[in-house]
């Protein structure tokens, strides 16, 4: 939950292929079977958490009929804004490429807002207290990597790909001292956080609790890989770190509001998780997951579509979605969602 398991992914398929997958010179010992397994673990992921951690959004949102009062823009208004969004995608090339566009960006935002989040869950069920100018040091040191992802993509062709799962992607090409500025302030920000660390440790003998700084760690290698090791992380990050991780969050919420009794033992949490109520969760998300991203772009082809296209521009509509009602769903600010995640 806290990136291990991609590291241990990224760490195969390196050992296997090497940094070049097409130089003759790299040994590939066992490749076919190393082969069958990572495809078999990337669609295996791609559907079991992948695709249905979005699912598992509505899940929230609809779950009840005072959670469909509570967010009530999220629930019936925002998702006509993707439809619209979609159609437009689907009908004009250039409005497709605009959306992937603004999603490459802004879904490392979306990861980093998450693994921020999960770091203060993993601090205050550890005792790990920040005050606020600490946790305002944490938020900005996250935001500043943020801030190098999105500009660096803005300002230097090189980070901005030419064709998106056959989606023509443009280039807004903005001057790149914007960038430079970006990465001034993420410079800053590192100081001031690990200063924050080693302060801290001095001054209450506390050392932040180590899945915190798993999340953080994995989160910026993410952001700031670049070549073969980005495209490596991206494919094992999206199931294996950021989905499984969100479903293991949203999966826990649901059980507590359903009863899990305060101070469960792990071993037996992890009990919980497999019963009728937990499995029926599961599939809900599963099944709706590969509905939206597998039959739909199927059935679109119908149409004239390619399945690439609609599954991009349907990811980025939805997402879109998604990342806002995330925001509002999961705020620790929010006395009860706290209650129940910290529980």
């Amino acid at each position: 939950m806290f990136g291990g398991f991609l590291w241990i992914l990224f760490g195969i398929h390196f050992l296997t292929y090497g940094w070049n997958p097409v130089d003759e010179h790299v040994p590939v010992m066992g490749a076919f079977a190393v082969s069958t397994l990572m495809v078999a673990l990337g669609v295996f992921g791609q559907h079991v958490f992948a695709d249905s951690h979005t699912v598992a959004t509505y899940m929230r949102i609809y779950a009840t009929p005072e959670s469909r009062k509570i967010f009530k823009l999220y629930a019936y208004y925002l998702p006509w804004l993707s439809l619209t969004l979609l159609t437009l995608a689907l009908l004009f090339r250039e409005a497709a490429g605009i959306v992937v566009y603004v999603h490459l960006m802004w879904v490392f935002q979306h990861y980093v807002g998450q693994c921020y989040g999960i770091g203060l869950i993993y601090c205050y069920k550890r005792g790990y207290h920040l005050n606020n100018v600490e946790r305002e040091i944490f938020r900005w040191f996250m935001h500043g990597l943020s801030i190098i992802v999105i500009t660096r993509i803005l300002c230097y062709r090189e980070f901005s790909p030419y064709v998106y799962f056959e989606t023509q992607v443009p280039f807004w090409g903005l001057p790149p001292f914007i960038a430079e500025m970006g990465q001034a302030f993420f410079i800053v920000m590192s100081v001031l956080f690990v200063g924050m660390i080693i302060r801290k440790y001095h001054r209450d003998g506390q050392l932040m609790p180590v899945p915190c700084l798993g999340v953080v760690l994995t989160v910026v290698g993410i952001g700031l890989s670049v070549g073969m090791a980005s495209s490596m992380v991206w494919i094992y990050g999206p199931p294996f770190f950021h989905g499984s991780q969100y479903l293991a969050v949203s999966l826990g919420f649901y059980l507590k509001e359903k009863g899990i009794p305060e101070g469960m033992a792990v071993q037996h949490i992890w009990q919980e998780w497999f019963k009728p109520r937990a499995l029926k969760y599961w599939a809900y998300t599963i099944v709706a997951g590969m509905f939206i991203y597998v039959v739909v772009p199927h059935f679109m082809m119908y149409f004239g579509f390619t399945f690439a296209m609609v599954a991009s521009s349907i990811q980025a509509c939805i997402n879109f979605h998604h990342f806002v009602s995330d925001a509002a769903i999961w705020r620790l600010r929010d006395q009860r969602c706290r209650e129940i995640l910290i529980a």
